[in-house]
């Protein structure tokens, strides 16, 4: 795969099935949420669509399902993920999509195409997000929206009562993306990056998940610990810090009036010639 991201499945979990999982517990945890603010900022039935990073086809699969009139295109990279989109959404009996294994620095489709874009999860992992979000200016016809989520790991999961060392998960997790050229404070840069990539009537929001509102299922799907060992096998986190996460977290939950909550930062844009 042409190294032009911070994240292979392959390589930043310690099992790739399990890795899936998470990012479908991570889809289902903010969903609710997301799905209010995409139709907010225009996605309607009917629309061709783009999705960048598209990953194993989770998010194409809810939109397929919401929306009966909209076609989708998926761009993905990582060949491990777009043969598992392909396979998942064939057995699911969806069509109106097509996956494609493209980077989005360079998609190759062509200008002034798609009415709407979903980039989710994506501009952390890329040396330069700019040039990635004016390829999505490129290709959306005009008056077209994107929709660009990503994290800030300064703002993640945070717990009632507080886990002092998931602060020290984060930091290693952010010194391993950094040194691969990613960016996972970045939540935090949308608006302007969207800027600089040609958007215009730019809207900043964050969307929240909480415990009290999901349950704790949700939560547990979508973090996993595939991710913190590969960071201890990589040398960026000792395994003693994380047993004293396991211990805080097995403590936390069994805190009655627990809570447990976690942001994604959301910015959308339109393409005005």
């Amino acid at each position: 795969m042409d190294k032009q991201s911070s994240y292979q499945i392959d390589k930043i979990a310690c099992n790739t099935e399990k890795e899936i999982n998470r990012l479908k517990g991570q889809v289902n945890l903010f969903w609710d949420n997301e799905i209010k603010h995409y139709t907010e900022f225009g996605l309607r039935d009917g629309m061709t669509v783009v999705e960048l990073g598209s990953g194993p086809g989770f998010v194409t699969e809810k939109i397929l399902n919401k929306f009966p009139g909209v076609n989708i295109t998926d761009i993905e990279i990582d060949p491990v993920l777009v043969d598992y989109a392909k396979k998942h959404l064939s057995h699911k009996g969806l069509n109106r999509y097509q996956v494609i294994q493209k980077s989005i620095m360079e998609t190759g489709l062509l200008e002034n195409t798609f009415d709407f874009a979903i980039t989710r999860l994506l501009l952390e992992h890329l040396p330069d997000p700019v040039n990635a979000v004016r390829e999505v200016f490129r290709i959306l016809k005009p008056g077209g929206i994107a929709v660009f989520i990503d994290n800030d790991f300064e703002m993640h999961i945070m717990t009632c009562p507080h886990i002092p060392e998931l602060r020290e998960l984060y930091e290693a997790y952010c010194q391993s993306r950094y040194l691969e050229g990613g960016n996972p404070k970045i939540g935090r840069e949308l608006p302007t990056i969207l800027k600089k990539g040609g958007f215009s009537n730019i809207h900043f929001e964050i969307i929240n998940a909480h415990n009290e509102i999901l349950g704790e299922d949700l939560f547990l799907k979508s973090e996993g610990i595939g991710i913190p060992f590969k960071l201890v096998q990589d040398g960026f986190l000792t395994s003693k810090a994380l047993g004293k996460i396991s211990i805080g977290w097995r403590n936390m939950l069994k805190c009655e009036s627990h809570s447990i909550t976690r942001q994604l930062y959301m910015a959308a844009g339109e393409k005005i010639l």
